[in-house]
């Protein structure tokens, strides 16, 4: 196989580690060791080019080839059965839509989360119950970390020199789970999004870590208590409409759809009534009013709503369908909120995973 990477040797393994360190090839933990083998294992698998390139990867414009990501891969722990997951996940992010280097950059918390959806979550392995943004799963923490690897490698995403965020979140490390497939009544996110039924698919949306919210009883008091969470008067989409993830747990959607709830109707629901007054708004301050202005100004907030009249009640996103429903999780009391960063972009984008084969194992 033609690789091009250059092929650094070590004495020993803990000297190869320490090396990955020194040069500055990992997030702050240890990774596996890139060799030959087992990036070669990972490209064959996905019957890639060695060489194909999905893009460049801002902030610093590092080509994401199918080699290049491989190595990343390998050191985040990935296996082969879980690379088309990557280069599916490199593929969201670097659509235009998602503005990854705005993501890679702003001085907000927001990290892209990886979705998984399809068979593929079950086939391989990923957590998509209990737990399901924690630990003790290696398909979502090699998956999540791989991805963070490359924009940390080949973008230059790294703090202080190029990631701003002002705090960041734990995400940075890795941020994947998958959504529910067997305990739901509902269409997973990518079909909504337009995959085929069956399909599998991972979709990406940049935003904070989940806010727990005590969620349980009828609908219309789980949707009092979700609309409540969802216009923080923190929360950026208050200021500068954006996208928000919304992640109820089986045990929520099934008491929805006994109920006749569907998806379309929760979001509807929600956009309703996840508003601030446009007078609770203002008394954020003068900061929030000139981005406000700038978002005006760019054509991004909707000039429909009145903000001189203190009494406007102002939604958190644009149209209903930036309210993005995802179930996983535990059977429990518990459902959480994500929210977006705004209108600056981070929006959700959803690519096909492409497999040669679905008789892997996990």
């Amino acid at each position: 196989m033609d690789l091009v990477s250059d092929v650094v040797t070590a004495a020993d393994y803990e000297e190869a580690v320490e090396l990955c360190f020194a040069r500055g090839w990992t997030d702050g933990l240890p990774v596996v060791l890139p060799t030959r083998r087992r990036v070669e294992g990972l490209i064959e698998h996905a019957g890639r080019d060695p060489q194909e390139s999905l893009g460049l990867v801002p902030p610093k414009g590092g080509p994401a080839t199918v080699e290049k990501l491989a190595v990343n891969a390998v050191m985040g722990g990935c296996r082969p059965e879980h690379f088309p997951v990557v280069l599916a996940a490199l593929e969201a992010l670097l659509d235009p839509a998602h503005n990854l280097n705005g993501v890679s950059q702003t001085t907000h918390m927001c990290v892209s989360l990886v979705i998984v959806g399809g068979p593929v979550a079950r086939e391989l392995g990923f957590n998509s119950r209990d737990g399901v943004f924690g630990n003790g799963y290696r398909p979502n923490a090699a998956v999540g970390r791989a991805v963070r690897l490359a924009l940390w490698n080949l973008g230059g995403a790294t703090p202080w020199e190029t990631d701003k965020a002002t705090l960041s979140h734990p995400g940075e490390y890795a941020f994947c789970i998958a959504e529910e497939a067997a305990d739901t009544p509902w269409p997973p996110l990518h079909e909504e999004r337009g995959c085929p039924r069956g399909s599998d698919a991972v979709t990406v949306f940049a935003c904070e870590g989940p806010h727990s919210v005590f969620c349980y009883g009828t609908p219309e008091e789980m949707l009092h208590v979700l609309a409540d969470s969802m216009c923080a008067l923190g929360n950026n989409n208050v200021h500068v409409l954006g996208q928000t993830l919304v992640v109820l747990n089986p045990l929520n959607a099934e008491e929805f759809a006994r109920r006749g709830w569907s998806k379309g109707g929760i979001r509807q629901h929600l956009w309703e009534h996840a508003r601030r007054s446009a007078a609770e708004v203002r008394a954020c301050g003068e900061v929030h009013e000139q981005f406000r202005r700038m978002e005006r100004e760019a054509g991004r907030y909707p000039p429909r709503y009145d903000m001189g009249d203190p009494a406007t009640r102002l939604p958190i996103t644009p149209t209903p369908d930036d309210i993005h429903i995802v179930v996983a999780g535990g059977r429990s009391y518990f459902a959480a909120v994500l929210p977006g960063w705004g209108g600056f972009g981070g929006f959700a984008v959803t690519r096909p995973i492409r497999r040669r084969s679905r008789a892997w194992s996990s």
